[in-house]
């Protein structure tokens, strides 16, 4: 009779038979992007995906691409220390669609 295993080192193995870990960590970056870059970041960007150890980052204007563009070694430093191993090589950041805070006011409220 076998003896029965965590569930932990069971997925591990799994995971590693699979050969998907790193995409795992991968996806850590995007699904942890409000944590990684605190919320004033997250309230203007938002990871969208990860392909070949890029990171593609949607912002809600050219202000806020500069400004993260201007931080995108520190970004990338945080983001690899937590999920390790330097999973994350590039961060690219792209004009994104509404849904951001700095989306421009209307002419009425600026009464």
């Amino acid at each position: 009779m076998s003896r029965a295993e965590p569930i932990g080192k069971v997925l591990s193995e799994v995971v590693q038979e699979l050969g998907i870990a790193k995409r795992i960590r991968e996806q850590r970056a995007v699904v942890d992007w409000r944590e990684l870059v605190g919320d004033h970041v997250a309230e203007h960007s938002r990871a969208v995906r990860v392909d070949g150890g890029n990171l593609f980052v949607e912002v809600g204007s050219s202000v806020w691409a500069q400004e993260l563009t201007l931080m995108r070694r520190k970004i990338l430093e945080e983001i690899n220390a937590r999920i390790g191993a330097n999973v994350i090589q590039s961060i690219h950041f792209v004009l994104g669609g509404a849904g951001f805070n700095d989306a421009p006011r209307s002419r009425d409220s600026e009464d």
